[in-house]
C-alpha cells in the first residue's frame, strides 16, 4: 500500500487578499504611507473623527493640523454645522453646555454643567463676547503690578489654540469677523470713541472710528471714521457678524450700527419694527435675541410674557427687510411642561422660558430653536411643531419667575472648527 503525503500550500497572495475583504495589509501600508493618497482619504471625515485621528501617531497630527489641510476641509464643508451652545449665566462665572450631538444623547451626556474657559498660563477664567464659525472672542482680566489689564483673546475651542490679541485701550466695542469660505484669515473691528485731547484730521462730526486687526497682518490699523450721533445706538454690548459685515447692538436700542468688511461702509441696519407706541425704547428687562445661523439673521423680541406666541424674525442674506419666517406656540409646550407657567406680581399668568439659540438646518422641516424653560433645555422644530426635551439643568437656589426668563443671559454657539488661530 501505497502512502500519499499531503502537503499544504499557500494560496496566492491575492487570493489572500479577497478572503481579508479586497485589501491586503500590505497595500493598506502602502496607502497610509502617502501623504497625498492618505490626504485625500482623511478630507471626506467629519470633523469630529478627524480630532480622534490626530492620536494616531505624530505624522497624522502633523497632516491633520497643517493649516493648508485645515482650511481646505473648513471651507469644502461650510458652513459646519453647530454641534452645541455654551451657556452663560449672570450668577456664575463658569458656562454651562449644551451638546446638540445625537451621540452625546445616547450616552446622557448632553450636558456639560460648570464648565470652566481657561488657558494654561492665565489663572483667570475667560468670558466669551462672540462666537463666529468656530472661534471665540473671549477677554479676561489679569493682575499686574498692581493693578488690571483686560486682555483679549481669539480662541478655537475645538482645537485648544489662542491668539492675544495686540493690547487695546478707550474702545467702545469689539467684534469678530470670520468666513471660511472666503478666507482661512479672521479679523476683529473695534469701535473707539474720539479721546477729548485728540486733534481730529476731519470735522468735529467725527465720534467714533473704526480700528481693524487681521490675523495675517498682526496690528491694530484705523479703517474709517464713524459720522454719526451717538443717541441712536444708546449702547453696543453685543455684536454679531453676519452677510460680510460686523453689527453692534444692545439691550436698548432699536438699530444695529453696521459695518461692511469688503466696501469698508457704516451702515445702520434696523431692528425689526413692532409697532411700538410712540417708538419708545425696548424695557431693559425685555427678552430681545439676534443670531445669525447658515447665512441668515434672525431676531425674537418678548415684551409681553403672557403671550402664548412667539414670532421669530428673519432677514435673509442680502436682503435688507425684515419678515416673520416662524411662530412658536408655546401653549403645547406648557401643556407639556407645567411648570412653565408661573405668575406675575399682578398674579398674570406668564410663560418662563427663554431663548438659547436658532439651529437652520438644510431644510426648513429640519430647522428649529432652542428653548430654556424651567430647568430644561427643549428643541423644537419650526415646521412640524413637535419638540422634545435635549437635557436637565440644575435648579436653581431660592429661584423667582424671573430666574427661569434670564438664566441664561448669553448663550454662544459652538462649532467644531479646525481653523488656525
Amino acid at each position: 500500500m501505497s502512502s500519499c503525503s499531503r502537503t499544504r500550500t499557500k494560496a496566492p497572495r491575492s487570493a489572500r487578499s479577497h478572503r481579508n475583504g479586497g485589501f491586503s495589509s500590505s497595500s493598506a501600508t502602502i496607502v497610509a504611507d502617502i501623504d497625498d493618497v492618505l490626504i485625500q482619504i482623511l478630507s471626506f471625515l467629519p470633523i469630529k473623527t478627524l480630532l480622534r485621528f490626530k492620536r494616531v501617531s505624530k505624522r497624522w497630527l502633523s497632516l491633520i493640523t497643517n493649516p493648508d489641510f485645515s482650511n481646505r476641509i473648513i471651507k469644502s464643508n461650510h458652513p459646519l454645522p453647530i454641534s452645541g451652545f455654551f451657556l452663560h449665566s449672570p450668577r456664575a462665572i463658569k458656562y454651562s453646555f449644551v451638546s446638540l450631538d445625537d451621540e452625546d444623547d445616547a450616552t446622557n451626556q448632553r450636558i456639560s454643567s460648570s464648565l470652566p474657559l481657561w488657558f494654561t498660563d492665565h489663572q483667570s477664567d475667560m468670558i466669551i463676547m462672540q462666537s463666529t464659525n468656530g472661534l471665540l472672542l473671549c477677554k479676561c482680566s489679569c493682575a499686574s503690578s498692581n493693578h488690571f489689564n483686560t486682555n483679549y483673546y481669539v480662541y478655537n475651542p475645538t482645537t485648544k489654540q489662542y491668539t492675544l490679541l495686540p493690547q487695546i485701550t478707550g474702545h467702545i466695542a469689539l467684534s469678530l469677523a470670520f468666513d471660511p469660505s472666503k478666507s482661512p484669515h479672521y479679523k476683529v473691528f473695534c469701535l473707539r470713541g474720539r479721546s477729548n485731547n485728540s486733534v481730529s484730521s476731519a470735522s468735529d462730526s467725527e465720534l467714533y472710528h473704526i480700528e481693524v486687526y487681521s490675523s495675517n497682518e498682526g496690528l491694530w490699523r484705523r479703517v474709517v471714521p464713524v459720522l454719526t450721533s451717538p443717541s441712536t445706538f444708546i449702547e453696543f454690548t453685543y455684536s454679531v457678524f453676519w452677510n460680510g459685515a460686523v453689527h453692534w447692538y444692545g439691550l436698548s436700542s432699536r438699530d444695529c450700527l453696521s459695518y461692511d468688511i469688503s466696501k469698508e461702509e457704516i451702515k445702520i441696519l434696523p431692528l425689526p419694527d413692532l409697532d411700538d407706541e410712540e417708538a419708545l425704547l425696548p424695557d431693559p428687562r425685555t427678552l430681545r435675541f439676534l443670531d445669525e445661523s447658515r447665512g441668515n439673521l434672525y431676531y425674537i423680541e418678548v415684551s409681553d410674557q403672557s403671550s402664548s406666541d412667539l414670532p421669530v424674525y428673519e432677514m435673509e442674506r442680502n436682503s435688507s427687510s425684515w419678515s416673520v419666517k416662524y411662530n412658536v406656540d408655546l401653549e403645547p409646550l406648557a401643556a407639556a411642561f407645567p411648570e412653565m407657567i408661573t405668575e406675575d406680581y399682578t398674579n398674570r399668568r406668564i410663560y418662563a422660558f427663554s431663548v438659547i439659540g436658532f439651529v437652520k438646518e438644510e431644510t426648513d422641516a429640519e430647522s428649529y430653536i432652542l428653548l430654556h424653560i424651567p430647568n430644561k433645555a427643549v428643541k423644537y422644530n419650526f415646521i412640524d411643531k413637535t419638540f422634545k426635551k435635549l437635557c436637565d439643568f440644575k435648579p436653581l437656589v431660592n429661584d423667582a419667575p424671573e430666574d427661569h426668563f434670564y438664566r441664561f443671559q448669553r448663550t454662544f454657539q459652538c462649532i467644531k472648527s479646525l481653523a488656525n488661530v
